[in-house]
């Protein structure tokens, strides 16, 4: 008999079968019942027999009674069933929780997945959300992440003298005593506020992310242990601050602990999107306060009459001037923000923070500020918001050349120059060196470009003038890269070349010489200096290639293959370093694999008037997949993509030396560019 049509879908009803005939496992395993009672099957397996109308039935009795709890509005599902067959029931389309329910028993009858199988409804996803927004929004268990007091010491300790010269953002005496005061509320009982976790879990993050094998002896960990602790602080603090239901407070402190994150992230993954939104909202934060107001005749009024606390007035100038300055750095930097940037000077009146050590700064007391000359420990973050200013400078110089295709007039490159030699000359004694070494060979034993030329000083000084040197070399290599290849050909360009070669080569031996100055926190390794590193390794390669008969060529030429094998060994230290080294192989694979074809093409034009066994031969040779090819390589040939494709430790440097080999005949300048911007998936500020 024909089933009559109705308006309700056939897979919209549910049918009740007879009772089937085979045991329980042999139809959810679909295997051959003899009917037995045990049947062989269920023997065999060493399970009980049964089948559907004995013992239990189909569902569990858990799940029964779970089904039996969701269906109860739809009345009589259990009674029906236990008493037999019953007619064909439509299902309303529009009640997708029975729906949901014979979709879950079909899944148990035919997998057999009773005990796993959970469903999982709306109301119990609001759950879990609603779970998790209690957990975060719960100080004490977030607080009951934080590292017993002993470690938390020895952490904020190698934060303070680790991260903190560099970062110079906060008052390191009153974080630390907020520290104190935040245990000891823990130790009685009570809870920490968000924005305090949050700090506190930014400095930990910071101290896991440069823990050297002495602070591990000390934490008796190993550095596994600190890396996931890196990580799980980090998610903690980016989980307190992405709560939208309960959002961190603006305050100076949650001002502090975002800084302090971004700066930390930047250090492990370059200029991600993770670390600009931070940024931004910092940003935004900070305008929402009125720092961007902060020294306005009004503000200061206004403190005058009510009283201030001057050590918060100071943090917030740092905080605001650490913004401002890693915004304008950046935007002279290699990258997709490159020209652009979000702070202009004309919408904000915020003195610079003073030139005074911690201790001298007090809350009370008068403001004041020792001269530049004098060393204090806001002296490298005073040099670098001079550095940044003149980065901003270059930017709204040369804005229109970045949202059009015609190169700079040239006169502009020469006045700009002009500037950072002028600022090289006038940092203080302390960061004085020599400009630029006299040779463009490799020696970091030359004293004009060694930063440790200064008797009786402190390791943290030579630190910062080496960093500093560094990122001011690598963008006044950048000022002059337009013209860098034309200065080959065109005498009006000779000095830029000289310029990119020999900043590149500075950059190059100050890397080494931080290595050599702070080998134990590995500052030499963060993604910032590798990025300058790289940058400058390529300017060289581009030299050497474009001009191999040139002295010193050689030399250059060992040295960036030096450079690649450094970086090809610290990929897997950031996933954003590993990213655009991958991306580098792939551009030249790209480059080798169109010189190949060139070549290929270029030899069979040769051998026209020969045999047809000879030209296969000579296809063969020069196919980029003949086997020939990979049996007999030769210079240039792509050898090295093999070891790529194996995994090999040589594999990037063995491409890098097979287009040095194709070079200059085979790569023209936007292929140069190419290799260069393969650097522009992150980047950080990196002073």
């Amino acid at each position: 008999m024909k089933r009559k049509n109705d308006a309700v879908p056939g897979d919209m009803v549910q049918r009740w079968a007879r009772p089937p005939l085979s045991c329980r496992l042999c139809r959810a395993k679909k295997l051959r019942c003899d009917r037995a009672q045990p049947c062989s099957n269920c023997v065999l397996r060493k399970v009980s027999c049964q089948y559907g109308g004995q013992g239990l039935s189909d569902e569990s009795e858990e799940m029964r009674g779970e089904i039996q709890r969701r269906d109860q509005p739809a009345a009589g599902t259990s009674s029906a069933s236990q008493s037999g067959p019953r007619p064909a029931t439509a299902v309303s389309p529009a009640d997708p929780t029975d729906v949901l329910n014979r979709i879950r028993r079909l899944e148990e009858a035919v997998f057999d997945k009773a005990q796993a199988v959970r469903d999982i409804s709306l109301s119990s996803s609001q759950k879990n959300i609603d779970s998790l927004d209690d957990w975060i929004r719960d100080m004490k268990r977030m607080s009951g992440c934080l590292p017993p007091w002993p470690q938390a010491r020895q952490l904020f300790n190698q934060f303070a003298m680790v991260i903190q010269p560099n970062f110079g953002v906060l008052h390191i005496p009153t974080v630390k005593a907020l520290v104190d005061k935040s245990y000891q509320t823990m130790l009685e009982g009570g809870d920490p506020s968000s924005d305090v976790v949050m700090l506190l879990l930014s400095i930990f993050a910071g101290a896991a992310l440069v823990a050297t094998p002495e602070l591990l002896q000390t934490l008796n960990a190993t550095q596994v242990e600190v890396n996931s602790a890196f990580r799980t602080y980090t998610r903690l603090a980016m989980a307190i601050l992405d709560n939208n239901l309960h959002p961190v407070s603006p305050s100076t402190v949650a001002l502090e602990a975002i800084s302090t994150l971004a700066h930390v992230l930047s250090h492990a993954d370059g200029y991600s999107d993770r670390v600009q939104s931070l940024r931004v909202r910092a940003m935004l934060m900070a305008r929402t306060m009125q720092i961007h107001r902060l020294d306005t005749a009004k503000s200061q009024d206004e403190r005058n009459r009510s009283g201030y606390n001057n050590i918060e007035i100071e943090v917030q100038r740092r905080i605001w001037w650490h913004l401002v300055s890693s915004d304008w750095i950046i935007s002279f930097s290699q990258g997709p923000q490159e020209g652009t940037y979000f702070m202009h000077p004309a919408h904000m009146k915020v003195n610079r923070p003073a030139n005074i050590n911690d201790e001298q700064l007090t809350a009370n007391g008068p403001e004041q500020s020792l001269p530049l000359t004098t060393h204090t420990s806001m002296s490298v973050f005073l040099l670098r918001i001079q550095h940044a200013e003149l980065c901003r400078e270059v930017v709204d110089t040369l804005s229109s050349t970045y949202t059009t295709s015609e190169p700079p007039d040239y006169s502009l490159i020469l006045a700009l120059d002009q500037k950072f030699r002028n600022f090289i000359n006038c940092v203080p004694p302390f960061f004085q060196m020599p400009l630029i070494p006299t040779t463009t060979t490799t020696s970091s034993a030359n004293p004009q470009s060694n930063p440790q030329s200064h008797p009786h000083e402190s390791p943290s000084i030579a630190r910062h003038r080496t960093i500093g040197h560094l990122g001011f070399h690598i963008r006044l290599c950048r000022l002059h890269r337009p013209f860098h290849r034309l200065g080959s050909a065109n005498s009006q360009y000779a000095y830029s070349r000289t310029v990119c070669i020999r900043s590149a080569q500075t950059v190059l031996d100050l890397h080494r010489t931080l290595d050599q100055l702070d080998d134990a926190n590995k500052r030499s390794k963060y993604w910032p200096i590798m990025h300058h590193v790289f940058f400058a390794a390529m300017v060289l390669a581009t030299d050497v290639s474009m001009n191999p008969t040139d002295p010193g060529a050689e030399a250059r030429k060992q040295e960036v293959l030096h450079v690649v094998a450094l970086l090809e060994r610290e990929r897997f230290l950031s996933s954003t370093l590993g990213e655009a080294i991958q991306k580098n192989e792939q551009t030249l694979l790209a480059i080798l694999r169109g010189e190949r074809e060139v070549g290929g093409q270029n030899q069979q034009q040769g051998v026209g008037g020969n045999e047809m066994g000879e030209n296969e031969a000579e296809d063969g040779q020069v196919s980029s997949t003949g086997e020939a090819a990979a049996a007999a390589p030769t210079p240039g040939d792509g050898t090295g993509w093999g070891v790529l494709n194996e995994g090999g430790e040589e594999s990037w440097g063995q491409l890098w030396s097979d287009l040095f080999n194709v070079a200059p005949e085979g790569i023209d300048g936007l292929q140069w560019d190419s290799l260069l911007n393969d650097w522009d998936l992150s980047l950080e500020a990196g002073f």
